[in-house]
Order: structure tokens, then C-alpha cells, then sequence
């Protein structure tokens, strides 16, 4: 239930954001601490400040709430440092960048890596990792998550 009233909230705010010039990457809706939490990722290429987040919130809150969308808190957010990587655009624009990789599955008896994200195609995302390159199946691999060098 929760993911298709995500999958809901994305569909309806997404041509708002995109016409203000923001990205949504995802929406969140989960219960936490009793509380039912709606959050929603956003990203523009000039970053995401308080002024951003505002300006999204005013954006689509009244559309969320037009819907009938129950929640107790509304919150909007930035990717952060360690953002998920999920989309393909994702992978072409952090190549060459520091991830973590975590697999369902153990690969050569193992299941995170840490490396440099090299090209990746459907089939497979290709990790520099000490000089060499580990290619990981995607159909294995679970989450792919900048890892910032700080």
C-alpha cells in the first residue's frame, strides 16, 4: 500500500517540480515512530538549500493534499552526500565518483564493494577498485550509494 501511494504522490508532482526547475527523485511514505512520514528527494543542478526545499514544498503540498493523502509530516530533502544512485542518468552523471555497492547475493564471496563507478549498461556496473575493474551484475546487486571522499 505504502509503495503505490509513493508511486501515486511521484506521478502527481513531478511535472510541478520539473516545471520550477527541480528534479524529485523519490518519495517515501512510511510510518516511523507512529507517525506516518511523507518525504520527498529532490535535486537541481545548482544543489538543494532551505530555499529550494521551501519553494517545492509550497509547490506541491496543496496538490498532495487535494488527493487525500494522509500524513503527519511533510518533509522535503536533498539527496545528501550519500545519495542512492538508481537511475541511469544517476550512473552517467557520478562516473568516476566513489561508491558503495552492496549485492543480494555474495560475488566471490562477497557482498559490498567500495570503488570507482565505471561505465555501467543494463546488464552489468563495472567498479574500479584497486586498479581493476570487479564487474557486478545488476540483476544481483541490491544498492549503489556515493561514498564521498571527505
Amino acid at each position: 500500500m505504502a509503495k503505490e501511494v509513493a508511486q501515486r504522490i511521484e506521478n502527481l508532482i513531478t511535472p510541478t517540480l520539473a516545471g520550477i526547475g527541480i528534479e524529485l527523485l523519490e518519495v517515501e511514505y512510511r510510518k516511523e515512530h507512529g507517525d506516518q512520514m511523507l518525504r520527498i528527494f529532490i535535486d537541481r543542478e545548482q544543489g538543494v538549500n532551505l530555499e529550494t526545499c521551501t519553494q517545492a514544498t509550497r509547490a506541491v503540498q496543496d496538490i498532495i493534499d487535494q488527493e487525500n493523502i494522509t500524513y503527519d509530516h511533510l518533509e522535503m530533502s536533498s539527496p545528501g552526500l550519500n545519495r542512492l544512485l538508481k537511475k541511469e542518468k544517476d550512473f552517467a552523471r557520478f562516473k568516476g565518483e566513489r561508491v558503495k555497492v552492496r549485492t543480494l547475493q555474495p560475488l566471490e564471496g562477497q557482498k559490498n564493494f567500495s570503488g570507482r563507478l565505471g561505465n555501467v549498461d543494463e546488464k552489468v556496473l563495472y567498479l574500479e577498485i584497486d586498479e581493476q575493474t570487479r564487474a557486478i551484475p545488476r540483476e544481483i546487486i541490491s544498492i549503489v550509494r556515493l561514498d564521498p571522499e571527505i
